[in-house]
């Protein structure tokens, strides 16, 4: 995908493995404040992202990997006017927690990463021989043991078990409010609704529910629309009949709220589904 910036993306997508791939150029680009149910692990290959978590902000260097946990809500944009060219794999809880199970991990499904920026050589090594055979998309059983090995260190060193998982601990009168979003999150939510069902004031939920999870009512909202619509995309579902079936106004509105979260169109997100993918060799930024 070309654009007058010159930004590209190319996705991949491969659920059997639990992994996603992302590989793009952005200079212009700024992606909305979002969190994902997935791990985001990848490379800067030139240039350098600056992300903004809930309670810090971070740059990512040039041969550096990034790590983004489950639920961490964050954004992101280029630092400097060159952009930057980056490598990231989505993994999947349960895929990350099987191989942390085979190390020996305890409580594996709960596990979270310590480290937003890792310079080891041999991790960012890992990463983009995952990455690379990730998009090449030819050789499962190579993925799986790449997806292994670049696991192997980062659970060694830059991992941590919680006790509980944060969503676990919260307000019920919050958690109300949650279920009210999951349930119902294609019709015309108010924050009226929100607060009636929470028992609170529109303003008093707001600030208990992005303490709770990392990101205020609307972003939470137009999340848990987004992660609908790549369900219903890949079942075939139009990009107009999925806009409608989430709640979002028109397919402009989808093709915005989605490239806003993901990076991608709708478009690229299906065809990663059905993928004749070409992995691109430069390393450079245009």
């Amino acid at each position: 995908m070309k654009t007058s910036s010159n930004e590209w993306a190319k996705f991949i997508a491969a659920p059997e493995l639990g992994m996603q791939g992302l590989h793009a150029y952005f200079n212009k680009h700024q992606y909305e404040r979002h969190s994902h149910d997935y791990y985001v692990l990848g490379t800067i290959d030139a240039g350098a992202p600056k992300v903004a978590l809930e309670n810090s902000s971070f740059i990512a260097p040039a041969g550096s990997a990034m790590i983004i946990n489950p639920g961490d809500s964050h954004d992101g944009k280029a630092c400097g006017d060159q952009g930057y060219l980056y490598s990231m794999v989505y993994v999947e809880p349960w895929a990350i927690a099987d191989i942390a199970g085979e190390f020996g991990v305890s409580t594996p499904a709960s596990i979270l990463f310590t480290r937003s920026v890792v310079t080891d050589p041999d991790v960012v090594f890992a990463l983009r021989r995952l990455h690379r055979t990730l998009f090449y998309g030819q050789d499962r059983l190579a993925a799986e043991i790449h997806l292994i090995e670049a696991l192997k260190p980062l659970l060694t060193r830059y991992s941590t078990r919680p006790a509980t998982l944060r969503a676990k601990a919260h307000d019920p009168r919050i958690e109300r409010v949650r279920e009210l979003i999951h349930a119902c999150f294609a019709d015309s939510l108010t924050t009226a609704d929100m607060a009636d069902a929470a028992g609170l004031s529109r303003v008093r939920l707001n600030q208990l529910f992005r303490a709770a999870y990392g990101l205020p009512l609307h972003a939470y909202l137009n999340g848990v629309r987004l992660e609908a619509a790549k369900k219903l995309l890949a079942s075939g579902l139009s990009s107009a009949g999925v806009a409608a079936s989430v709640g979002l106004f028109d397919q402009s509105h989808l093709i915005r709220r989605f490239k806003g979260c993901f990076g991608i169109t709708p478009a690229q997100f299906v065809d990663a589904h059905f993928p004749v993918v070409q992995y691109g060799t430069s390393s450079s930024l245009p």
